[in-house]
């Protein structure tokens, strides 16, 4: 099976505004391709292992303080970015919150919905964690180089932006 996404920009068209190069991937290189980035998130993973055993931070909870590193977040806001539950989100901030990485206040436009934002010990953690990440992928950018970067930065900003506007599974004639 191919997919073709876009249309060529080399073909005859009637409308310019569908000019475009044709993409034709076939399953297995798809396959390969969403292999591919598991493994990436694994190494990522893996690579902030020895940081969050030192701290007794699972995964999710290293990733929500790398969310908030920058500015304060909505609990549901960042609940979505993490692809967290509410009630997963809650037992990870709760988790921060106890060890004195976090805090929720009430937000001053919205007093229904609570702010989370690191402490200072909270920001000495996200910063060391981001600054092993940002090394780890800054090495795989030099190795392959400008274009592939930029390629990279495309598809993945495509893949996490259309994330909700896409369905998330192609339909099989099945009902749901």
């Amino acid at each position: 099976m191919t997919v073709n996404t876009l249309p060529n920009a080399f073909a005859r068209s009637s409308s310019p505004a569908t000019a475009g190069p044709r993409l034709y991937l076939r399953e297995d290189a798809l396959d390969q391709g969403v292999a591919r980035v598991l493994r990436a998130g694994d190494r990522l993973k893996a690579v902030t292992e020895d940081v969050r055993r030192q701290h007794d931070l699972s995964w999710s909870e290293a990733r929500c303080l790398c969310e908030l590193l920058g500015a304060a977040q909505p609990v549901m806001v960042l609940a979505n970015a993490l692809g967290l539950s509410k009630q997963a989100m809650l037992k990870t901030l709760d988790a921060l919150e106890s060890r004195a990485l976090l805090v929720r206040t009430q937000d001053t436009r919205d007093a229904r919905r609570r702010l989370v934002s690191l402490t200072a010990h909270g920001t000495l953690l996200s910063t060391e964690l981001a600054s092993i990440l940002r090394t780890c992928l800054a090495n795989a950018y030099r190795i392959a180089g400008s274009e592939a970067v930029a390629g990279c930065d495309q598809v993945l900003t495509t893949l996490t932006e259309t994330q909700e506007r896409a369905e998330p599974h192609p339909p099989t004639g099945r009902p749901r």
